[in-house]
């Protein structure tokens, strides 16, 4: 595996990298999770889908840069969900390209989290663009219904490699205990088949054993939420996170 350096931070195998996500609506409960999150975590994604000034260029590049004042030298990611990839923006696709756009020249951001299935469309040259703006991409990969075959898996973590992703992301919900085995376990087969960090979450509770186990299967980044504020089912509160991995690793 291919290791990702951002800021001082490096993405890698061994213990994973906790990164804690700000769901804040308003700019006063932005800054207020960002205070929380540079605490424990070693990277804070910005769910910018929440926001409600998401639109309003002069509040986003106001925000913007104040995150990156508030969080200094801790990574920040972009991440604009939209209502089809389980995200809050209900937004056609030339409005999200334009935000991201937006995100990466403002010169705040240091990743930018990108969903596979827009990529067809969007091109290399829109992850190209970023990466000569000195801005990692995750290329993500969500399935809310089941976890797919170890081939399709492995398949779409190819693709993001192919479309030129720095680093590779797959989220599943499992149907019993066998399908967050697998997901492991595909993890860990794919650092032979993909020269990138690979993040793999199996979401709800079933799956919290995923969020955990980066130390054995390789996956280098997991998410922790701020008391009361997740983001996503069966993630684990990141004070409690960190005891765990700092237990494991």
């Amino acid at each position: 595996m291919m290791a990702v350096q951002i800021r001082d931070m490096r993405l890698d195998a061994g213990k994973p990298k906790i990164c804690v996500p700000i769901i804040g609506e308003t700019f006063d409960e932005i800054m207020s999770q960002a205070s929380q999150a540079k605490v424990n975590g070693d990277i804070v994604e910005w769910r910018a889908d929440y926001y409600k000034n998401l639109q309003d260029d002069e509040e986003l590049l106001l925000t913007l840069l104040a995150l990156r004042e508030e969080l200094r030298n801790i990574p920040l990611i972009f991440n604009l969900r939209t209502v089809e990839e389980g995200g809050q923006a209900d937004l056609p696709l030339s409005e999200y390209r334009r935000i991201n756009e937006f995100a990466v020249t403002s010169r705040s951001i240091d990743v930018a989290d990108i969903e596979l299935t827009h990529v067809d469309t969007l091109g290399t040259t829109f992850i190209r663009w970023m990466q000569a703006l000195d801005v990692k991409v995750i290329l993500s990969d969500h399935n809310y219904s089941e976890t797919p075959e170890d081939a399709v898996l492995l398949f779409r973590l190819n693709m993001m490699e192919h479309w030129g992703a720095d680093i590779a992301k797959l989220v599943v919900v499992p149907q019993n205990q066998s399908d967050v085995i697998r997901l492991m376990r595909t993890t860990l087969k794919a650092q032979t088949f993909v020269n990138l960090p690979i993040v793999s979450v199996s979401q709800g509770n079933l799956g919290k054993l995923s969020r955990v186990a980066g130390y054995l299967d390789g996956s280098c980044m997991t998410y922790g939420h701020l008391p009361g504020l997740a983001s996503a089912p069966g993630q684990l509160e990141v004070e409690k996170l960190k005891l765990f991995l700092d237990e494991f690793s």
